[in-house]
């Protein structure tokens, strides 16, 4: 994987422990490794020891203080153990990135493996609610603390014949947007991030297996190769950047939406503070 620099993120988290779910490969990689170019400490929890202990390795190459912990986010003392052994290497969690995830089957929603596509939804949402659980008492009592949870346009419109990695996307947008509020008195922020396509993990995945004589499959590869074609992927460095924006904190007053790499967080957060004059000027 080329490696990812943050231009002027360099150490805005020094001393931050950051806890990515999914990131021993693709885009939970690539964001580790901007979260540990950036001075934070880096725990990486994923089911494969394999690519923990690879991603493991190359970040401790980079200088980076990291511990890498297998933890499946089906099993809920999976992630209380991780959680565990990070507040023990670090201390506590200041930042949890809910990054893991899975494709799901494709096809009509009444077709297929039913039982796959319920996986999609207990991977994708009930797993980002497990590694909340596990993390948000501490960051509570400490009042301060957020959590950046990975989603995609998918969750936001309609997206025929991936019907299952959709709709887990629209839950974890809808599940942020109730978490800030719930959190807000508590000084801890949620924020539903979207990086866009790039060309990493499950996006590099599809790329990389080609047609496989799967209808559904194929009219989906074909979509993203048009998107790339087109030039809408978005590189890696533009959204790891955001990420560590959003992790650094001076976003927190946008707590609850929906962000892109793309977005322009100074304009959002100005359009922010004018909308809370006027509402005070109301009173």
């Amino acid at each position: 994987m080329t490696a990812v620099t943050t231009g002027s993120a360099p150490l805005r988290l020094r001393g931050c422990t950051t806890l990515i779910t999914g990131g021993g490969r693709g885009l939970g990689r690539c964001f580790a490794e901007a979260l540990a170019d950036a001075g934070a400490n880096v725990v990486l929890t994923g089911r494969d020891p394999r690519t923990l202990g690879e991603a493991e390795t190359r970040l401790r190459a980079r200088g980076a203080s990291v511990v890498a912990v297998q933890a499946d986010l089906t099993r809920a003392h999976a992630m209380r153990r991780a959680v565990a052994e990070a507040t023990a290497a670090f201390g506590a969690i200041d930042v949890l990135v809910n990054n893991a995830g899975v494709a799901g089957p494709h096809g009509p929603a009444w077709e297929g493996d039913a039982i796959e596509w319920w996986h999609a939804l207990e991977v994708n949402l009930h797993g980002t609610v497990r590694a909340c659980r596990a993390v948000l008492p501490s960051m509570i009592e400490r009042r301060r603390g957020r959590v950046l949870n990975i989603v995609s346009a998918a969750g936001r419109h309609r997206w025929p014949h991936a019907s299952a990695y959709s709709v887990s996307k629209a839950a974890v947008i809808k599940l942020t947007e109730n978490l800030a509020a719930e959190l807000r008195p508590h000084g801890v922020s949620a924020f539903s991030f979207d990086p866009g396509l790039v060309d990493l993990g499950m996006t590099r995945d599809h790329l990389e297996q080609g047609r496989i004589d799967d209808r559904w499959s194929d009219q989906i590869l074909e979509w993203v190769r048009d998107q790339r074609r087109a030039g809408r992927f978005t590189p890696p460095e533009r959204a790891a950047s955001a990420l560590v924006r959003l992790a650094s904190g001076s976003a927190d007053p946008l707590s609850g939406r929906y962000l892109t790499s793309d977005d322009d967080i100074d304009s959002l957060l100005r359009e922010s503070q004018l909308r809370e004059q006027k509402g005070g000027r109301g009173r």
